[in-house]
């Protein structure tokens, strides 16, 4: 074989790799454990450790063309961001909007209105539930497949101050944080969509004001704050306590736990706001982000589709 020739099929060799790695890349390759996701104020943005001031992704409403323009409003005060499988990034507003947005195009494949919307999660079903928090006081359902720009309310259950959602696949059902209490909603798939989800139980909160609801990614806990704490919620046997390394203290908006590096980031608003520009960790360290009003901050580390647990 001539040198032009060798050249040539090293290169298509090459460049069918290149294809091959491409196709067998994961689909959440964007996201990356180690990074942060921030919200508070219109744009969602994703960060790093090492250079905590360079925005690595950016989104917001503007840049999704399927949100109506009378609509961008609607996310003027961002106020949760979870990551999901697929390169979802489930959004939530105060200012009253929900979107379930593709990371790769910023898309949006679902966007709801829901009064002080403080939280939303992914559920069976292609549902969708969204804590609706002072001025709604429920958590609202959806079809995930809803097409209307905005999405229809399928069913609401009263919660009084409701912001946070979590889905737990281990025990099939839906917690709901209020401002007094914490709630698990179960659904009956043969029930009419207006009547699927009841409430099982009722846990009042050892303090009120409840705020971030996250799961401790170990199965069992959850993560809870309110005004004054930061607590772990037993899932098995209902019981709070107040979690290590926080202690009593007020004002924790959101805490998510890396299990891969088991570092806890959380965020604390100042006394005088209800945002800071400060992100913190229970290991003492402290990431300051200039002229940035942030609200809560996770990890981006891509929570498992309902979708995905129902084929196992």
């Amino acid at each position: 074989m001539n040198e032009s020739k060798m050249t040539w099929t090293r290169t298509r060799t090459c460049f069918a790799a290149c294809i091959i790695a491409l196709a067998l890349t994961p689909a959440d390759a964007m996201a990356d454990p180690h990074d942060l996701i921030c919200c508070g104020a219109e744009q969602v943005f994703v960060t790093t450790l090492e250079r905590p001031q360079e925005k690595k992704w950016v989104w917001q409403a503007t840049q999704s063309p399927s949100i109506p323009s009378e609509f961008h409003k609607r996310f003027r005060t961002t106020d949760d961001c979870k990551p999901y499988e697929d390169e979802l990034l489930l959004i939530t507003s105060s200012s009253g909007g929900v979107a379930l947005i593709d990371r790769s195009t910023k898309e949006s494949q679902f966007f709801a209105v829901s009064k002080n919307a403080h939280s939303a999660c992914l559920l069976p079903g292609r549902q969708l539930a969204v804590a609706s928090s002072t001025g709604g006081d429920q958590v609202q359902f959806f079809n995930r497949d809803d097409n209307q720009k905005p999405a229809a309310v399928v069913q609401a259950i009263p919660l009084l101050g409701a912001h946070g959602t979590v889905w737990d696949a281990k025990r099939q059902c839906l917690w709901a944080l209020g401002e007094k209490e914490l709630l698990a909603l179960v659904a009956d798939t043969k029930s009419a969509a207006q009547e699927r989800w009841t409430v099982r139980s009722r846990t009042p909160l050892p303090s009120n004001g409840g705020h971030d609801l996250s799961p401790n990614r170990d199965g069992k806990q959850l993560f809870v704050t309110t005004d004054t704490q930061v607590l772990k919620f037993d899932c098995d046997t209902l019981a709070f306590a107040v979690a290590d390394g926080f202690g009593d203290q007020a004002k924790v908006k959101s805490v998510d736990r890396n299990v891969a590096s088991d570092r806890i980031v959380f965020h604390q608003a100042t006394a005088e706001n209800w945002w800071s520009d400060t992100i913190r960790f229970t290991d003492g360290k402290k990431l300051k982000l200039a002229d940035e009003r942030l609200y809560k901050v996770r990890w981006d580390t891509p929570l498992r589709s309902p979708e995905s647990d129902s084929r196992q």
